[in-house]
């Protein structure tokens, strides 16, 4: 029935907003048709989900996302049917966006990082508290002088909880302050891969302006990748450095006073660099991942932009791969925690977890804390003979 009222709309208005309607499907079915053939030419990942699922999944999908492009009146109607349709796909690391919705930059004398996603907490004597829901490149700095306005209450406190929920990622150089707190022991470092083509090698071209303009993190990357796959055959598999594979690393410089007990918060939102950030920090024998599984999109990385035919969006893609895969995916199930710890149901939930694993850290339990009723139903039976 959808489709024949869309026909009948189509067919008997003939206002401005009907008018607008059409061009905004037209649009809309413009940019998804290039989407299929563009992903299976430079995403890192589409061809190993094209053999995964098969062609008739992606044709299906393809077809019910045209249909429903066509009924689409405006960009917010567009968005949604495009990114459903990457979703066959996979769920991350994969998606469309306004244009200006990265093209915004940040005014000079603005803090791009709110107070709420970077904060410092004191909650005893032994235990402190740092929250970060995010590693966008804005939030770098920020977190460098969080560390450091800081530096005498974390090197005095041997307990550290670090709540990474709800953190969807950024940018992996934005949480390197970090280990030289945690990482006292050997890391290993797994590689990525960079897939060679042109558009990959435009979207590393255009990603600081369009993305993280001024960032000189993103410009030493990018122009590192850039002149890897300058060099590179189309349509092939490129080292990102000349460390192989694999390489074992101890990071340098290392604080002096680290923290000898750090428990990291993780739930399902927790995606991307956030997911980098503990493979490299659960390395560490001082470290306890603790909570649910995390989002799981990792595998396939490093996002680069792709302006769509409308002029008005664009494809967000991965250009890398990681070696890890296929002995250690992250896509397929998350990260698990060490410790497994279902949230509890209540408005308050999030901030009870902290509480339970700070008694944990101090020597306590993580069980939930008993109410009142329950602390008196309790002593009610301890004196019954």
């Amino acid at each position: 029935m959808k489709s024949l009222s869309f026909i009948f709309l189509v067919t008997t208005c003939f206002s401005v907003n009907c008018m607008g309607q059409q061009n905004a499907a037209e649009l809309c079915v413009k940019d998804l048709e290039v989407i299929p053939g563009f992903l299976l030419e430079n995403d890192t990942g589409a061809k190993e989900h094209l053999a995964q699922f098969g062609q008739k999944h992606f044709d299906d999908a393809l077809a019910q996302a045209k249909s429903a492009a066509m009924q689409v009146s405006d960009d917010k109607g567009c968005m949604q049917v495009l990114n459903l349709y990457l979703r066959a796909w996979r769920k991350g690391h994969l998606e469309v966006s306004p244009y200006f919705h990265w093209s915004i930059k940040p005014t000079a004398g603005s803090t791009p990082a709110k107070k709420d996603k970077l904060r410092f907490q004191t909650l005893s004597q032994k235990t402190v508290l740092l929250t970060l829901k995010g590693f966008m490149p804005q939030d770098r700095e920020p977190l460098i002088a969080l560390l450091k306005s800081n530096h005498a209450a974390l090197a005095k406190h041997p307990n550290w909880i670090i709540d990474v929920r709800g953190n969807i990622g950024g940018n992996d150089s934005t949480y390197q302050p970090l280990l030289q707190w945690l990482m006292p022991d050997e890391m290993v470092n797994v590689g990525d891969l960079w897939l060679a083509t042109p558009a990959n090698l435009e979207g590393h071209k255009n990603l600081c302006a369009i993305v993280a303009s001024g960032d000189a993190e993103c410009e030493k990357g990018t122009n590192e990748a850039i002149a890897r796959i300058g060099k590179a055959p189309t349509g092939s598999l490129i080292p990102q450095d000349d460390k192989g594979s694999i390489s074992f690393e101890r990071q340098t410089p290392l604080e002096l006073r680290r923290p000898s007990r750090v428990a990291i918060l993780i739930d399902g939102d927790c995606a991307s660099a956030c997911e980098q950030f503990l493979l490299d920090a659960r390395q560490s024998f001082n470290v306890k991942l603790i909570g649910r599984r995390t989002f799981g999109s990792l595998d396939f990385s490093n996002l680069r932009p792709f302006v769509l035919p409308s002029g008005e969006r664009l494809l967000m893609y991965a250009t890398s791969r990681s070696l890890r895969i296929p002995d250690l995916p992250v896509d397929l199930a998350g990260i698990p925690p060490d410790i497994y710890l279902p949230l509890a149901p209540g408005e308050r939930a999030e901030e009870e977890e902290v509480v339970r694993v700070q008694s944990w850290l101090e020597g306590g339990s993580l069980a939930p804390r008993k109410t009142n009723a329950e602390k008196e139903n309790a002593g009610k039976a301890a004196e019954k003979p």
